[in-house]
């Protein structure tokens, strides 16, 4: 029976910062190994605990949800690619749902994702897109009072927003389930459309 390789660990699925959409190159060349059980646009479900299970902790607590291997596009913006910053579908050409970008760089409301770490634009890594995320709010949240329950919206360079005006648009990415405040990862209850690929 052929060796299969497949990835030796699950267990950081938020410190993946690849240059293989399989997650594993030759030691010596550098070249991607293609095969095993990893491919670009896999994903899926976490309950709580399994999420918890597959973090690393330097870069935040995973939870429940729905997590999709992608590649971020080599135009995205290095900066706006970090924990709990907001990915989308990159603007112009054939839209493809397993290549995300910063969000300067993409199509508000369209494939909205949450970035679990640092990553080189061009490299591939998890994301998250349905269930509770860490997102990160911005520098200043519009709302006076911002409270758990409040709706979300993604705003520029990818952080989240508790705006004035609760109201869904396209830019909304979900439900405040801790009270946001500038600056810090706030848990959300992503309310995103489901989409295969």
């Amino acid at each position: 029976m052929p060796h299969t390789q497949t990835l030796a660990t699950w267990k950081a699925i938020n410190a993946c910062n690849d240059t293989s959409p399989t997650g594993m190159t030759d030691p010596r060349t550098g070249i991607a190994y293609y095969g095993g059980a990893l491919n670009l646009g896999d994903y899926f479900d976490m309950t709580e605990q399994e999420a918890q299970n597959a973090s690393y902790l330097t870069n935040g607590t995973l939870h429940a949800g729905r997590y999709r291997r992608v590649q971020v596009d080599s135009g995205a913006t290095g900066s706006n690619v970090k924990t709990g910053t907001i990915g989308l579908m990159v603007a112009g050409g054939q839209p493809a749902l397993n290549l995300v970008t910063s969000y300067d760089k993409g199509i508000v409301g369209a494939h909205p994702v949450v970035f679990l770490n640092t990553v080189t634009a061009g490299n591939y890594t998890f994301v998250q897109e349905l269930g509770i995320a860490s997102v990160l709010c911005g520098a200043t949240v519009t709302k006076s009072g911002p409270a758990s329950g409040d709706l979300l919206n993604s705003t520029t360079l990818g952080v989240v927003d508790d705006p004035t005006l609760q109201e869904f648009v396209p830019a909304s990415i979900g439900l405040a389930l801790s009270v946001p405040s500038p600056n810090t990862l706030c848990l959300c209850q992503l309310n995103l459309p489901v989409l295969q690929g």
